[in-house]
């Protein structure tokens, strides 16, 4: 036996492991929860302005109003399913942004029952339905509106007029683009819920460059210790089919030409990360990112 003792790797103790938050890994993912921390920050008054501004558009009713950011989890096959309605409204900042909602059948006949003064439609009587009315599509348009003129004052203090219209087509998102907030209106007996779907952009379009958007990284030993946790990855540079007979030929010396790939993944277990190349400087191969692989 040998005389000295394996080093073991130390494990950290329940307690210590739960200041560590999870540390998103790719820069995009870096930009979409700081984007995150920037919203749940301005939840609340966002809220706040947006049920006065409601109040306004419903005054006999009473209620009260409850926002916020969800996972998208299952709601883009939702967004797909027939009787939803899609919206989008487009912001007037440097770079035009824009917003959706989405909002079920059931939810445009009870807002628009409301807005009309009056009782909410039993939903026995709307099971036969499958079309909205102009009124109808009015009222969604005009709920979205009034949503994107609350976010542009709560973010810009700008109150500028806004259109919104219905939107035809199949809706779907780049990986970690959009945000998807839930807003409940509830009633004495009943709640009605739509989401909206915000650009990551709007919540980072303070300054000239996403980069500076970028938390910093915070400090202390456990975070350094797990910063340098060795993870076992692989570049996939070339794959080729070959007959037993090319094997045995390349067993006794032969050379087995290779095409490489034009963009090889970078992977972590089974997972594609990136893609980037390969490339000789000095005595190394160095690798170069090229494009960050999207989510699935």
């Amino acid at each position: 036996m040998s005389s000295k003792k394996q080093q073991l790797t130390k494990l950290l103790k329940g307690e210590q492991a739960d200041i560590l938050q999870p540390y998103a890994l790719t820069e995009q993912q870096r930009y979409f929860e700081h984007a995150s921390q920037i919203a749940r920050s301005r939840l609340t008054d966002y809220g706040n302005a947006l049920q006065i501004e409601l109040g306004r558009m419903l005054r006999d009713v009473e209620f009260s109003l409850d926002v916020n950011l969800c996972s998208s989890v299952g709601l883009e096959q939702w967004l797909s399913e027939p009787g939803v309605l899609l919206l989008d409204s487009t912001l007037p900042l440097e770079k035009d942004l824009i917003c959706y909602m989405s909002i079920d059948f059931q939810a445009v006949h009870n807002m628009a029952d409301l807005c009309l003064g009056g009782q909410l439609t039993d939903e026995k009587a709307l099971v036969e339905k499958v079309e909205l009315s102009s009124s109808e599509l009015r009222i969604s348009c005009r709920l979205l509106q009034k949503q994107t003129q609350v976010l542009m004052q709560s973010l810009f203090n700008q109150h500028l007029p806004i259109s919104a219209y219905v939107y035809k087509q199949q809706l779907q998102f780049e990986p970690y683009a959009y945000m998807p907030f839930k807003v409940r209106f509830i009633l004495d007996n009943t709640v009605v819920s739509w989401f909206i779907w915000l650009p990551v952009e709007l919540f980072l379009a303070d300054s000239a460059g996403l980069s500076q958007h970028e938390e910093p990284v915070p400090q202390g030993p456990l975070l350094q210790d797990w910063m340098q946790v060795p993870v076992k990855a692989n570049i996939e540079m070339a794959r080729k089919q070959v007959t037993v007979q090319q094997l045995e030929s390349w067993l006794q010396g032969t050379v087995l030409p290779l095409e490489l790939f034009s963009d090889m993944p970078f992977r972590l277990g089974k997972q594609t990360l990136f893609y980037g190349n390969v490339a000789e400087e000095g005595n190394q191969l160095m690798f170069q990112v090229s494009t960050i692989a999207e989510s699935k």
